[in-house]
């Protein structure tokens, strides 16, 4: 189950960028969608919070997690004690997401986690 939210939460790829790209600041707010196992699954972040869900038939899972940016695009994911608990994270538990290409209206983004040695990668896209 952790590595199931771990896949949904970053949604990462396998590349890690030479150099940043430009446009991070356009992704620090907003709301986004991209597909996790052939689900819709939205992001919404605002300020130092990101909610998370996917909507496969008629379930839906929720996720908050603490943001924290290091950088223009880099940032830290900590969830919060509900969603720790429910998908079974450690307690310690913190993502890195890097954001490594950017268009007007989407963004790659990779990352790592303390829990686990994978490394993901989707493209999110801007949807307001």
């Amino acid at each position: 189950m952790k590595y199931f939210l771990f896949a949904r939460v970053l949604c990462l790829c396998s590349c890690i960028p030479w150099s940043k790209p430009a446009n991070c600041a356009n992704f620090k707010n907003g709301k986004f969608k991209t597909k996790v196992f052939g689900s819709n699954y939205f992001i919404e972040r605002s300020g130092n919070m990101q909610k998370e869900y996917s909507i496969h038939g008629k379930d839906t899972a929720l996720s908050t997690l603490a943001v924290k940016w290091l950088d223009d695009c880099t940032y830290t994911l900590t969830p919060d004690e509900e969603t720790r608990i429910r998908t079974k994270l450690p307690k310690n538990a913190l993502i890195t997401v890097h954001i490594i290409s950017t268009t007007s209206n989407s963004y790659e983004q990779t990352g790592t986690a303390n829990f686990s040695d994978k490394i993901y990668a989707y493209h999110f896209f801007k949807i307001n």
